[in-house]
């Protein structure tokens, strides 16, 4: 393990010079990837092939010749720890003029790290350090949101108030994960104006490393402050713990960190179950998703684009993978070819759909025993109930739960798949890895009746 040992520089309240401050950043010719669209979650069937276009989800975008660096007044072996923004140039016009505006304005100078979340993200802008404390930043007016790009690792995005897309001022933040799922679909979106180079991204995570930088509950806002580990609680003045940037200046984009091709590399990083399907990255960014044949079940897939100089980006989604009774049916041996629902080749108490359905074998001669159990629930007033499975990663399969008085007479709906299992007439469900072990319970108590029946019924749509 590599241990990082760290020195603060002297001159907290100095007013470093800041070159450039009013320079304008001129648009470039270089490039970084992004996540445009994230891929959507998806469903499928066991044994058909799936294609999914990954390049559509990716794109390159423009960025400016000079970075904004955030210099830290920390440093490792003499190397100071900073930050540096590469910030898009057309995507985002309206948010980039504003945060361009807060830094040659000096507003963000001595401003700090005021709240960490591991593995989510950390969050500055909004505050500084003066000789007589914090102050917060100074503010413009709020700006219109512009989100489109995805909140993936790395990016740069605006805070804002809940429940208002256009309350961005001054605050920024740091994805310090993938946080598509998380940021994009909530409060219009978090707009993403730009994106750390990668040779400071590992400084961003070293800021939201709990255990280098430990979070602490002080009064509102500052109740995930992180803070130099060797702060002592008892002894020390946080503030001189806080990850501050003494430094906030433009900078020339430093070389390899971005670049002019706009192709795109892809790739598969991860597949949570290569014993369902099976995946395949062609030349032209389509991912071809084979799935076994029989093999149900949600797997999670992590592609990545990669750039001509190593930027990555990657976009994670599901793919469920389910059975019908047509697909079923392909994979099994029926008697004299008697493959059709209503069927029972093997002369059993299940149809062929009742198979399926309740996870049998149509070659085997199966006892209504072994798979529907009825029973009673309660203590002193009971109510009778019928336990079957239900299987899972199923299309149009549906089960139905009734109850007579007589099994000539009327029957009475108890629940339909659509109620839930969180139905209130579910006593249990008891998931596996095939099916779920549902117990369903009737909707009066048994006292005073002379019999009562229930049964299951199932439909293929």
């Amino acid at each position: 393990m590599m241990i990082l040992f760290f020195s603060r520089r002297f001159g907290l309240f100095a007013v470093l010079a800041f070159w450039g401050m009013v320079a304008p950043l001129f648009g470039g010719t270089m490039l970084l990837p992004v996540l445009d669209t994230p891929l959507a979650d998806r469903s499928g069937l066991a044994g058909s092939p799936l294609v999914v276009d990954v390049a559509a989800a990716f794109k390159m975008e423009p960025i400016d010749d000079q970075i904004v660096r955030f210099t830290s007044w920390f440093d490792s072996g003499g190397v100071p720890l900073s930050l540096d923004m590469a910030i898009f140039s057309n995507r985002t016009p309206i948010t980039r003029q504003n945060f361009l505006k807060y830094v040659s304005d000096g507003d963000f100078l001595n401003s700090f790290i005021h709240r960490s979340v591991p593995g989510f993200v950390i969050q500055g802008g909004g505050f500084r350090l003066t000789s007589d404390g914090i102050e917060p930043v100074p503010t413009d007016p709020t700006i219109a949101n512009e989100f489109g790009i995805s909140n993936t690792l790395g990016t740069i995005s605006m805070a804002k108030l809940g429940s208002n897309p256009n309350s961005a001022t001054s605050q920024w933040f740091v994805s310090l994960g993938g946080n598509s799922d998380i940021l994009d679909p909530q409060n219009g979106g978090f707009t993403v104006f730009g994106r750390l180079t990668k040779a400071t991204l590992p400084v961003a995570q070293l800021f939201g490393n709990p255990q280098v930088f430990p979070t602490w509950s002080f009064d509102s806002p500052f109740g995930e402050l992180p803070l130099f580990y060797g702060y002592d609680s008892q002894t020390d003045n946080p503030l001189n713990n806080v990850i501050l940037f003494n430094s906030v200046a433009l900078a020339p984009l430093p070389a390899g960190q971005a670049g002019s091709i706009s192709t795109l590399n892809y790739s598969v990083i991860s597949n949570s179950d290569s014993a369902i399907a099976a995946t395949s990255m062609q030349s032209d960014g389509h991912l071809l998703i084979t799935p076994f044949a029989g093999k149900t079940g949600t797997i999670s897939i992590t592609v990545r684009a990669t750039d001509s100089v190593g930027n990555t980006v990657d976009d994670t989604f599901s793919v469920n993978l389910s059975d019908t009774y047509s697909t079923w049916a392909s994979r099994n041996s029926f008697v004299g070819g008697q493959s059709g629902m209503t069927q029972n080749p093997e002369g059993d108490v299940w149809n062929n759909l009742q198979e399926f359905a309740f996870l049998g074998d149509p070659a085997t001669s199966n006892s209504s025993a072994n798979m529907v159990f009825q029973g009673v629930t309660g203590v002193t007033q009971k109510s009778l109930t019928i336990t079957f499975p239900v299987r899972k990663f199923t299309q149009g399969l549906s089960y139905g739960v009734e109850a007579s008085d007589a099994l000539a007479g009327t029957w009475t709906e108890i629940w339909k798949t659509a109620d839930g299992f969180a139905s209130s007439q579910v006593v249990s469900a008891l998931d596996q890895a095939d099916r779920t072990i549902l117990t369903v319970k009737d909707l009066g108590f048994m006292s005073g009746q002379a019999k009562r029946f229930m049964r299951v019924k199932v439909t293929q749509n």
